[in-house]
């Protein structure tokens, strides 16, 4: 085990004890092979308690706290919060229509906005697309000629990739920079977030060596698609970060504090709250309906995960309220601010886990977590 508790968490109101109960879980977790290592990161009142690593990067290959791991999906709140920049600077606002900026946008999504894509509801998930294939320019071709499945607004189903490269391709052209470019300048660099790439060339990649945790799919014990070096370097704005669980909590830390962190402001506490609250409710995810044949209709912000509006399973765990906000990550990673107790907690993994595990894993480390706290 690397790291540990970092502060005196009795000072932030936050039980030693039951804190390092949630570790004990994860260990007990590794050892029954959901992963093969795992980083989780804890801050109540913008104070880390706790950053901790345990298991392996990769066999043989000890994981620490600053170990670069892949997160997914946990990576779309980035790109959430550099489209809010641009509605703030005045250069798009979420009811401008995408063909506005990308005039290829088309084949029945016309009337997609901004807030559709963030929201989910744009119609346009390509769920089977191989986007691995494609370099940049080709990805945006592909999605700007997909059929809308539905009319933008009207249903709802989760997008995993191609939403998010619409919404980096909408950065880049208000702002001019690529959105990997962006992210860096604007995000991470000024967040302290050094470990933190979106994408990795192999060249990165190499410096790296064992600091690079392997991502492994448990149903198949293989690593997953994504460690193959062509698909690693892929620019995927709402998949391909990779950093350490203490980075990724930069931002939940500088969102929680209405964003401004460390001297430096993001966003405005107006802007904060507006994506980080409901802006779609009462619809069902038609993706995920597709895939268990369950009829759910979770709550979503402008690009981020909400908590559950009652006491339930979820990757949040069944204490976090409705006010809890953050995004999880294909089944192996999340991060999330509970507001009503002013607590940050970041828990990234090596392994992809079933649905039902995945939600039993984090859904218990974080009714850990805001159990300790008093």
């Amino acid at each position: 085990m690397n790291g540990g508790i970092i502060s005196n968490p009795d000072r932030v109101g936050i039980d030693r004890l039951s804190l390092e109960l949630a570790v004990q879980h994860l260990e007990r977790l590794r050892k029954e092979g959901m992963h093969r290592g795992a980083q989780l990161f804890v801050a109540r009142h913008g104070i880390t308690v706790l950053d901790v690593a345990l298991g392996e990067a990769r066999s043989g290959v000890p994981l620490n706290v600053s170990s670069v791991m892949l997160w997914f999906s946990a990576t779309k709140p980035f790109t959430s919060v550099a489209i809010a920049q641009q509605v703030e600077r005045g250069l798009l606002s979420l009811d401008d229509p995408v063909k506005k900026f990308i005039p290829d946008f088309g084949n029945g999504k016309e009337s997609c906005t901004v807030r559709h894509v963030l929201t989910h509801t744009g119609g346009f998930r390509m769920l089977n697309f191989p986007f691995l294939k494609y370099d940049w320019t080709a990805s945006i071709q592909k999605i700007c000629k997909e059929p809308a499945e539905w009319v933008p607004g009207t249903q709802a189903g989760y997008h995993p990739v191609s939403g998010w490269n619409i919404l980096g391709e909408l950065v880049r052209i208000v702002d001019g920079r690529p959105i990997e470019k962006y992210l860096k300048e604007e995000l991470f660099l000024p967040l302290g977030m050094e470990w933190t790439y979106l994408g990795l060339t192999p060249e990165q990649a190499q410096s790296l060596g064992g600091s690079l945790s392997e991502m492994i799919n448990n149903a198949t014990g293989s690593p997953d698609i994504l460690e193959d070096p062509r698909a690693r370097s892929r620019i995927l704005p709402g998949a391909t970060g990779y950093g350490p669980a203490h980075d990724l909590a930069k931002l939940y830390l500088m969102l929680s504090n209405g964003g401004e962190w460390d001297g430096h402001r993001f966003l405005q506490k107006e802007t904060v709250s507006l994506f980080t609250s409901v802006q779609r409710s009462d619809m069902i995810d038609r993706t995920v309906f597709d895939t268990t044949h369950i009829e759910i209709k979770p709550p979503w912000g402008l690009g981020f995960m909400k908590g559950p509006p009652q006491p339930e399973p979820h990757v949040f765990g069944s204490q976090a309220t409705s006010a809890a906000y953050g995004h999880s990550g294909q089944r192996s990673s999340f991060g999330m601010v509970e507001p009503t107790r002013d607590l940050v907690i970041v828990c990234i993994t090596n392994g992809i886990a079933s649905e039902t595990e995945n939600v039993y894993r984090f859904g218990t480390v974080s009714d850990l977590v805001h159990q300790s706290c008093r």
